[in-house]
């Protein structure tokens, strides 16, 4: 990869003196048509001393006409010389005007000027002359005339000369300069050319160099932890693949740590992260200073390591594990006058010719860790593969792989139930509780209690009660129409989402963006939940309430303080637990229990839904005690939302007044 990386350097750089090389050879053309440009320009000049000329000749041979009239005695001929006169006056003010047409410079303007005042006295002149000579004036008339104009045509002549002889100045110049500036400029860029080439060359030397010591450092870093200096996690996988490759056809063994610092997060809370760095950098180096010169310590990430013990069986490798504990007994860390004293956990699963991949080595080995810290933390957990809790920790952790595998690849599913009135009154529409299903690779249906367990426990209740909340509030706003048939939707939140700071602005944003109406929207918290978490329930109800969302308190009664909470939460409606309704009839505890909830509810203005109902018997008792809602598998069993059709109307509950 380096080499081709520096070839490809190489190539480019090459591609660049290419283009250097193509570019000055270009730009010699353009210094060619430069040149011509110039040539141009000397072209012009000497149009303009072809037209001084033209003007000469045209003052030269009307003199010759005129003397063609005076010697001339038959009139015909006199008639044609004149004509020929009146024909080169022509000639001199059209190479006159052309002599203007070209362009001219000061110098040029000037003798231009003199000239134009000397051709209109010496037109004047020239032509009393020939109306003297063609009226047979007197001698003496004609020869004065003659000679004034014959002065002044000397004149005109001189100008010429000089303008003649100030453009061939200008010719011979512009001849040298555009000469020595198509020579200097060639000059310039052969050696900027080779200027370039040699720079280059010499960069691309230097350039090469520098990316191969930076591939060398790119090359650590890409192994090592930037903070222990420690190899990383990737690399430590690497040598686990490859210590187990060898596992397999050797009859060595080998073992896999798995380390966690204990109460890493007090410190990071009481001193702050450079603290917490700090501790880290040391715990490295006693790790370091506790372990073989053959054995790999890594930082997986975190206050996470991994050791690979290689040539090491399952007791030494305990050995080992054991002796990291007694150093980091000895070990207490200060900061700032604080001192801590800190434990570690640690994982060890064997690796020999039985160990399948570097994913189950892995896992295993984690999870041992993880039931130490559960066992009272700062001991050794060895990885038995028939171990019931080593099963249940890797079972959880597969959850967590198909939950985020299921929020990353859409993998779930709404489901329906209809939350029914127990009187009959005017249409207000359907109020449906909204449910969640997983959707497994196979296409298998998965319902919640299976998965919800280890999403709570491993946080992912909030990315679940996002897709959710994202999910149903656009089938809401796709599927809002008139007030007869207007869907309300009940959406259960977790108490980690309540907890979350981010979660208010998401459903607001969410809510903005659908469209959907938040008067629809009825927001389920446990009561637990809520009573876990007291003040920022309240805010967080108080806040959405302001935007027009409503609240359940659901599971109400399973709690020890319900009643003495319930004054406190800004809720709509009180879902009692199933628990105690179902058996009112037969149960006087549960009977009063339920009776209590409904009156207070009443008492406080909460709308009352009661579930598992599942007989009209048991309905008709809730409608006498003033329950308002119900649910139950009997009336509404749980459906997939995209079923939901509007017209399908739920068995109400019809009971005597």
């Amino acid at each position: 990869m380096k080499d081709n990386f520096r070839m490809l350097v190489t190539f480019g750089f090459m591609a660049v003196l290419a283009l250097i090389i193509s570019l000055t050879i270009i730009s010699l053309d353009q210094l060619q048509a430069i040149n011509n440009s110039m040539g141009k320009v000397v072209e012009a000049n000497h149009n303009k001393t072809a037209a001084a000329n033209d003007m000469r000749d045209a003052l030269r041979l009307r003199s010759e006409a005129l003397e063609s009239m005076r010697l001339e005695e038959d009139l015909f001929e006199r008639g044609n010389a004149h004509q020929r006169f009146i024909s080169q006056a022509t000639t001199f003010h059209v190479a006159m005007d052309k002599l203007v047409a070209l362009g001219m410079n000061e110098k040029e303007s000037a003798i231009h000027a003199e000239l134009q005042q000397l051709a209109t006295a010496s037109d004047i002149l020239n032509d009393k002359a020939a109306a003297l000579l063609m009226s047979n004036a007197p001698r003496r008339e004609i020869d004065a005339a003659m000679e004034k104009r014959a002065r002044l045509q000397e004149l005109l002549l001189a100008k010429l000369d000089e303008l003649a002889k100030l453009e061939q100045v200008y010719f011979q110049k512009t001849l040298i300069n555009s000469s020595n500036h198509t020579a200097s400029t060639r000059s310039l860029l052969l050696i900027l050319t080779a200027a370039a080439l040699l720079f280059s060359l010499l960069a691309a030397r230097l350039v090469i160099r520098h990316i191969s010591e930076k591939n060398r450092l790119l090359a650590y870093q890409s192994s090592h932890d930037a903070l222990t200096g420690l190899i990383n996690r990737r690399e430590f996988e690497h040598r686990v693949e490859r210590t187990i490759a060898q596992a397999r056809t050797q009859s060595a063994t080998h073992a896999l740590l798995y380390l966690d610092l204990d109460q890493f997060k007090i410190v990071n809370d009481t001193c702050g992260h450079a603290a917490g760095d700090e501790l880290l950098q040391q715990l490295a180096q006693i790790l370091l200073g506790s372990v073989r010169h053959r054995d790999t310590l890594s930082r997986l990430g975190g206050d996470e390591f991994g050791m690979l013990l290689e040539n090491c069986p399952l007791d030494k490798a305990v050995e080992i594990a054991n002796s990291l504990l007694a150093a980091i007994d000895d070990f207490q860390f200060t900061w700032n006058e604080n001192t801590f004293i800190l434990g570690i956990s640690i994982g060890v699963v064997p690796i020999d010719h039985s160990t399948t991949d570097i994913a189950s080595t892995m896992s295993a080995a984690d999870s041992a860790c993880y039931i130490a810290k559960e066992s009272g933390r700062h001991q050794v957990q060895i990885a038995h593969m028939g171990d019931r809790r080593l099963q249940e920790r890797q079972g959880e952790m597969q959850w967590v792989a198909r939950l985020n595998r299921a929020i990353a690849n859409n993998q779930f599913a709404l489901y329906f139930q209809p939350v029914i009135p127990c009187v009959s009154k005017p249409a207000t529409g359907r109020h449906l509780e909204i449910l969640i299903r997983l959707i497994d690779d196979d296409g298998t249906i998965i319902k919640p209690g299976s998965f919800l367990p280890s999403a709570e426990k491993y946080n992912l209740l909030t990315s679940i009660d996002r897709w959710v909340i994202e999910h149903s509030l656009r089938w809401l706003a796709e599927n809002t129409t008139s007030s007869e048939t207007a869907i309300t939707l009940s959406i259960n939140i977790s108490g980690q989402s309540i907890g979350s700071p981010d979660m208010l602005k998401f459903i607001i944003d969410t809510r903005e963006a659908t469209g959907a109406p938040a008067s629809r929207v009825i927001f389920e918290v446990t009561e637990t939940a809520a009573i876990d978490n007291i003040r920022s329930a309240t805010s967080f109800m108080l806040t959405l309430r302001g935007c027009g969302f409503r609240f359940t308190l659901d599971d109400f009664g399973s709690g020890l303080s319900s009643f003495a909470y319930l004054k406190k939460l800004p809720v709509d409606f009180l879902k009692i637990d199933g628990v105690f309704v179902r058996d009112i009839l037969s149960d006087p505890v549960d009977y009063a229990m339920v009776k209590a909830i409904s009156e207070l509810g009443q008492l406080l203005g909460k709308e009352i839904i009661a579930e598992l109902v599942e007989t009209d018997e048991l309905a008709d008792e809730l409608r006498k005690m003033g329950v308002n809602y119900m649910q139950g598998h009997s009336y509404g069993k749980p459906q997939p939302l995209n079923n939901f059709i509007h017209s399908q109307v739920p068995r109400l509950v019809v009971v005597s007044p």
